[in-house]
């Protein structure tokens, strides 16, 4: 008969059981809530970069504010008296120039009416005939009918009241007169302005001929010089542009031609003269006065600069470089941005549309009624001034934050001004206004993987098979001080090695590159040598080195193989490099070799990824059941042969997952390749020279990114491909590490 526990016994023990099966259930409970709440943070993290970089593929926006009849004859007569058009930085007050009357019309943006009239004294005898606005200051350019040349500005003071608020006063300023050709109109103007000051400007007139000259409100007016000559040009010239220094002159013709002069090299005749399958009706620089923009009469809308034929050409033909969404009826009005690289086409349709260099995109597009005779930018870029030709005045909110950006731009090849091809290049900055933001991420990238590869290069040899003589063969006592002492080696801080790497190593390696490169060679030959030699050894000899030891014996011929690749360096740089490696890799391979390159971040990554594969492989190794070993030794197999047929296939799974960890940590590096690689995100795949990771960037570039900016939001692109790049590659270490695992699994 079976026995039975007393009631208070089977109390208790029923009590103990509905606790520890209460205990199970909460802890199952949450290790499973844990689980879900890391998967649900992670996924938060990935949607959150992900929604700070979604506003840099939206499009731009656009919001009509007003459209109403220009004060004065609403006709297409009095339209045409306005010769240029502009609108201050508060975007208050819109202006033209009025041919007929020769003043300046200021008209509120916000009342809609007409505020101010300032006559131009220079135009009180005269009849403006062109004129030309500067995209980035409000500066006047005004060429009249008798063959003078007038420089004014419209100016806006900003007063502000406690009550009433902001005020804007608007006023306008005539600062010269000079006399261009006398007694002869002036068809068409353009000008800049120096970093000193000075005016660059450019007139046609309308015998057909073309002046240029320098002017300076504190220096006495100089006679303006003729650039070519009527025998240079094909036809009536209709347009001419000049650059900011006064070098480079653009002219064309209403014969389909573009004139290119090199003012300081030769004024009398074209560098060289372009054809066009339709006559250019619109033409100007864009910000920085490298790219020209041309709109044509059969609506093409181009942007053409300078590519040397050789490199060891010092000027520049230009050429097609973009084309732009083409426009149903020809150009009538051009129009830069003066902030960036951007620009507003209008054309006889009435179709106005915004496009941009660098990312060739066409951006906005909206259509007037009638065609489209004059264009302005505000300075912030958030409006938009059209008029038609039927006098109808229409001014446009726009919104449109980061026009550069495209995935051609963040992936492809660019062709950037002042190149000569197309190129994956990083640059956020600049020092000019005029200066073309750069934002390829393909040399980060690319930088990143060259990073992680070179130091997985150097880490994956000295940490697996580190790991397996640690595990299988190295004497116990050895082992147990040699083990922690790698494992301590994680806690170094990052930065503190790649302080070392990039002031102490890099310059130590550059001088002792030879020698380092020969010790590949010479530390082999000397433990081979020395492995020969100890065979010879008397028996009783090497019976004293103990089982596992061996390491003892290896070390000193490490040491004499490094001793004597430095020493032949010398003599190995004079018989194969001439003397100077540096210059022979120079000449021969054509890179240049730089003193933080990717050999030093090999090294140094390498020192912060041993650590973890060692261990994790160290593990795998030593987990390996004993009697896998055991019976291989039965069947006569050696220490060598067992641990390499039978130990290392089995802890395969582990060792790989230890390389992707480690080539996740490589990924990830900050500091080490911040510190050690020189920091340049150039796109080279040579171990001489730097480069700059994904991870590096966001720590550099992030200081300097304003808040919601087009850097700001790239460098978010940045983390997200960090965060996807991680995320394939623990996930393809799952799947290889699950598949060895199933393959050794029945061993």
């Amino acid at each position: 008969m079976p026995a039975t526990l007393p009631p208070s016994v089977a109390h208790v023990a029923q009590t103990s059981s509905r606790r520890v099966r209460l205990i199970d259930r909460t802890a199952n409970l949450v290790i499973r809530a844990s689980g879900i709440a890391i998967i649900i943070i992670v996924a938060l993290i990935f949607v959150f970069i992900g929604m700070e970089t979604l506003p840099l593929f939206r499009s731009a926006q656009q919001k009509m504010i007003f459209e109403q009849m220009l004060p004065g004859p609403a006709s297409p007569t009095g339209a045409g008296q306005a010769l240029v058009l502009g609108v201050d930085e508060y975007e208050e007050n819109a202006y033209w120039l009025d041919a007929a009357t020769g003043s300046l019309r200021f008209l509120s943006t916000t009342t809609r009416q007409l505020v101010a009239e300032v006559p131009l004294p220079a135009l009180a005898n005269t009849r403006a005939t062109a004129a030309y606005r500067s995209p980035v200051r409000d500066q006047l350019l005004v060429g009249t009918a008798d063959g003078s040349l007038v420089f004014a500005e419209a100016r806006f003071t900003a007063t502000y009241d406690e009550k009433a608020g902001r005020t804007v006063k608007p006023s306008a300023r005539q600062l010269a007169v000079l006399s261009v050709a006398p007694g002869i109109a002036i068809t068409a103007v353009h000008a800049r302005q120096n970093v000193s000051g000075d005016w660059l400007y450019a007139v046609v007139t309308a015998d057909n001929r073309i002046f240029s000259g320098k002017f300076s409100e504190d220096e006495p007016a100089r006679e303006p010089k003729p650039v070519g000559g009527t025998e240079n040009f094909s036809g009536k010239i209709t347009h001419v542009i000049v650059d900011f220094e006064g070098n480079r002159l653009f002219a064309t013709t209403d014969t389909k031609k573009l004139y290119q002069y090199y003012l300081t090299e030769n004024r009398g005749a074209p560098f060289r003269a372009y054809d066009f399958p339709a006559n250019i009706t619109a033409l100007d620089y864009s910000i920085g006065d490298s790219a020209l923009l041309l709109g044509l009469a059969d609506g093409a809308v181009e942007s053409w600069f300078g590519v040397r034929d050789k490199e060891t050409d010092t000027l520049r033909p230009v050429r097609r470089i973009h084309t732009f969404t083409r426009l149903s009826a020809a150009v009538t009005w051009l129009q830069p941005s003066g902030r960036d690289k951007g620009f507003v086409v209008g054309a006889a349709d009435g179709t106005v549309q915004l496009d941009f260099t660098t990312s060739e995109r066409t951006l906005l597009t909206s259509k007037l009624a009638a065609p489209v005779h004059a264009l302005a930018f505000s300075p912030k870029l958030t409006a938009l001034l059209a008029l038609g030709a039927d006098g109808v005045l229409r001014f446009t909110a726009v919104n449109n934050p980061h026009p550069e950006i495209s995935l051609g731009t963040l992936f492809g090849k660019v062709h950037y001004e002042g190149y000569d091809a197309p190129a994956y290049i990083w640059q956020s900055s600049g020092g000019s206004d005029g200066f073309e933001a750069k934002f390829s991420l393909v040399p980060l990238i690319v930088g990143t993987l060259k990073g992680a590869f070179y130091g997985l290069l150097f880490a994956i040899p000295v940490a697996v098979f580190g790991a397996l003589y640690t595990s299988q063969f190295m004497a116990p006592g050895l082992r147990r001080w040699l083990k922690p002492a790698v494992e301590i080696m994680a806690a170094l801080p990052s930065v503190v090695i790649g302080f070392l790497a990039g002031l102490w190593f890099a310059p130590l390696l550059e001088t002792m590159m030879p020698g380092t490169l020969l010790c590949v060679f010479t530390i082999p030959l000397v433990i081979a040598a020395g492995t020969v030699g100890w065979a010879f050894l008397p028996r009783e000899l090497r019976h004293k080195v103990p089982v596992g030891g061996e390491l003892l014996v290896i070390m000193p011929l490490v040491l004499v193989g490094y001793w004597l690749g430095q020493t032949l360096g010398p003599v190995a740089e004079r018989i194969f490099f001439h003397g100077d490696y540096r210059q022979w890799i120079f000449e021969k391979i054509g890179q240049q070799f730089e003193q933080r390159n990717s050999i030093v971040i090999g090294i140094a990554m390498g020192f912060a990824v041993i650590p973890l594969i060692f261990t994790i492989s160290e593990d795998a190794f030593s987990n390996v059941p004993t009697a896998f070993k055991s019976a291989s030794y039965a069947l006569g197999a050696s220490r060598w042969q067992t641990a390499w047929r039978i130990i290392v296939p089995t802890a395969s799974p582990g060792v790989f997952s230890a390389v992707m960890i480690g080539f996740g940590r490589a990924v990830g590096e900050t500091m080490i390749v911040l510190m050690a690689t020189g920091n340049t995100p150039i796109l080279s795949l040579s171990p001489f020279n730097g480069m700059r990771t994904l991870a590096a960037n966001i720590a550099v570039e992030i200081p300097e990114a304003p808040a919601n900016g087009t850097l700001y939001r790239v460098l978010f692109v940045a983390a997200l491909l960090l965060f996807a790049l991680t995320f394939a590659c623990n996930t393809f270490a799952e799947v290889v590490r699950q598949h060895l695992r199933e393959k050794y699994q029945a061993v």
